[in-house]
């Protein structure tokens, strides 16, 4: 079976057991709540991968897909962390999973790391498996105690917090889609190749970019500072643009930058606005 199936397999899996724990536990929640933990739960991993693999290299994704190896790491990367992990932490969260339901995940998610590497299809080069271990017990208890906290207190840090990280997710998606398709870059020279290069840069980047729009959205309430996000964006890319470090190639240009940008911040604008709201306006309503 060609590697790049066994990726795909790992996020149907993730993406199957999400919607079934949704659908399932309905009844503790709103299912938007459940979309905003597992987008909240989805940033976490991308961070704590960003910097295990694009800062310190600490193994390498081989899904078959690109000549590239760090488009390779893009490409799983987004495949398994945005479903295999996220997944698990909405199943152990919604259930209320203990001792038992966290050693069986912490299981899976070795054999399943030690299978990949049997079959040449990832490399483990400073990285070791107790590491993963020791990440998958402290990510699913965290994400628990968070999932309660965030259903609990909808105000104040926990929900700014949560949909900082959601407002993260939401930004950076497009741009690592449009990277991997060969439509932009970002020409900084960080290290010596591109891909892992625009990435550190983006990431880092963007994630001030979700904070001002967190803070624009969430805590100041008038309707126009939600305007300002959209002037930061268009001016901060119009000056990447003007000084040559975004970089457009196979007929993209900043026009439809601005369009990702666009959509971006208006569905976060939406998720705010009709998401995870204080019990006092459920109770209202």
């Amino acid at each position: 079976m060609a590697s790049i199936y066994w990726y795909c397999s790992l996020t149907v899996i993730g993406v199957i057991t999400a919607i079934f724990v949704m659908y399932k536990k309905r009844y503790i929640t709103e299912i938007s709540t459940f979309i905003i933990f597992y987008l909240f739960a989805t940033c976490i991993t991308w961070l704590c991968e960003f910097t295990v693999l694009g800062i310190f290299n600490g193994y390498a994704y081989k899904p078959g897909v690109f000549t590239d190896p760090w488009a390779e790491n893009i490409t799983a990367h987004l495949l398994l962390n945005s479903a295999l992990w996220p997944g698990a932490a909405l199943l152990f969260a919604a259930y209320s999973l203990r001792y038992t339901g966290i050693t069986i995940i912490t299981i899976i998610f070795i054999l399943l790391e030690y299978l990949f590497e049997i079959l040449g299809i990832y490399e483990q080069y400073w990285w070791n498996y107790y590491m993963s271990a020791i990440l998958v017990v402290v990510f699913l208890v965290v994400s628990k105690k968070w999932f309660i906290k965030m259903n609990k207190i909808r105000h104040g840090f926990t929900r700014n917090f949560t949909f900082f990280m959601v407002a993260m997710f939401i930004i950076h998606f497009p741009f690592a889609i449009t990277l991997l398709l060969g439509k932009q870059y970002y020409d900084v020279g960080l290290v010596d190749n591109v891909y892992r290069s625009s990435t550190i840069f983006i990431v880092i980047y963007q994630f001030v970019e979700s904070l001002l729009l967190m803070f624009f959205v969430c805590i100041l309430k008038k309707w126009y500072w939600k305007l300002v996000p959209f002037f930061i964006a268009f001016i901060g890319h119009g000056i990447l643009a003007y000084m040559n470090i975004l970089v457009f190639q196979d007929e993209w240009n900043l026009f439809y930058t601005f369009i990702l940008y666009t959509i971006s911040i208006c569905v976060f604008i939406l998720l705010e606005k009709y998401t995870l709201k204080p019990q006092l306006e459920l109770i209202e309503k």
